[in-house]
C-alpha cells in the first residue's frame, strides 16, 4: 500500500505560497499518521510522476473511492507578494540571464523596472477557487483561521500565508495529532539574492494602475476573496 496511513493529504496549490513548509511539517510530524502528496498541476503530474490523461481532481476523487481519509489543502498569499515571490525564483536565469549571485549587486530600480514590465504576465490564479470545483462559503472564518469545505467526503482546507505562524496550532485541531509549524523551505530570504530582495521590498511602490488593476481582481474581491485580505 503506497500510502498505509489513515490520513491522505493532497497539498494541492499554486506555487510560491508557502505550500512546501506545510508539506515539510505534515511529513516530518505526522508522518506515522499522515500521508502526504504535494502537487501544482496536471503537467507537474506529467513530469514528475509521468501520470497524463488524467486530471488532480480526478486522482483525489479516485483515492475518495477507494476508502481513504482524503483531505486537500490550500493556502491563500496576497497577490503582489506572489508576484515578488514568483519573479525572484529564477531571477537571475529567466530575466537577466546571468547567475543569482551578481544579479544580488544589481541596482535594485533596474529589477524594479524588469518587474514592473512583466507584472501583468506573472499568474496571479487561486487553486481554491478556481481549481477545486467545491461551493464556496461566502466569508472567511476568522475566528478559526481557516476555511474547511466537505463535499463527496472529501475536507478541502484554505489557510492564509499571513496566519503562518498559527499554523502549527490549525493544523494539529484538523488532523488531530501535533503538528509543528516554523519550518521554512526555499525561501527567497535564504538564497543568493537575498540582499536584492530586501531593497527591492523595502523601495517597491506599486504604480496606481496595477493597483487598479489588482483591485479588479477576482482573489480580491466578490464574497470570500475580498474577505481573505482583511
Amino acid at each position: 500500500n503506497k500510502f498505509p496511513n489513515n490520513k491522505l493529504v493532497f497539498v494541492y496549490s499554486a506555487p510560491k505560497v508557502g505550500s512546501t513548509s506545510i508539506v515539510s511539517s505534515l511529513r516530518i510530524f505526522g508522518t506515522d499518521k499522515i500521508s502526504v502528496i504535494h502537487i501544482h498541476d496536471e503537467e507537474m503530474l506529467r513530469i514528475l510522476g509521468r501520470v497524463t490523461g488524467i486530471s488532480v481532481n480526478e486522482i483525489i476523487l479516485y483515492n475518495k473511492y477507494l476508502g481513504r481519509d482524503v483531505y486537500v489543502l490550500d493556502v491563500y498569499r496576497s497577490p503582489i507578494e506572489r508576484k515578488i515571490s514568483t519573479y525572484f525564483e529564477k531571477i537571475g536565469s529567466y530575466h537577466f540571464n546571468i547567475n543569482d549571485e551578481i544579479v544580488n549587486n544589481y541596482n535594485v530600480n533596474k529589477v524594479i523596472n524588469r518587474f514592473n514590465n512583466i507584472f501583468c504576465y506573472i499568474a496571479n490564479g487561486d487553486h481554491f477557487m478556481d481549481k477545486y470545483d467545491i461551493t464556496i462559503p461566502p466569508v472567511f472564518d476568522y475566528s478559526n483561521k481557516y476555511l474547511l469545505v466537505q463535499e463527496n467526503g472529501i475536507k478541502y482546507i484554505k489557510l492564509r500565508l499571513k496566519d503562518s505562524g498559527l499554523w502549527g496550532n490549525i493544523l494539529t485541531n484538523i488532523f488531530g495529532t501535533n503538528i509543528r509549524s516554523g519550518i521554512k523551505d526555499y525561501e527567497s530570504s535564504n538564497k543568493p539574492i537575498k540582499d536584492l530582495y530586501s531593497r527591492f521590498k523595502r523601495e517597491y511602490k506599486i504604480p496606481n494602475n496595477f493597483l487598479d488593476e489588482l483591485k479588479k481582481c477576482l482573489n480580491l474581491l466578490d464574497g470570500i476573496r475580498k474577505n481573505f485580505t482583511s
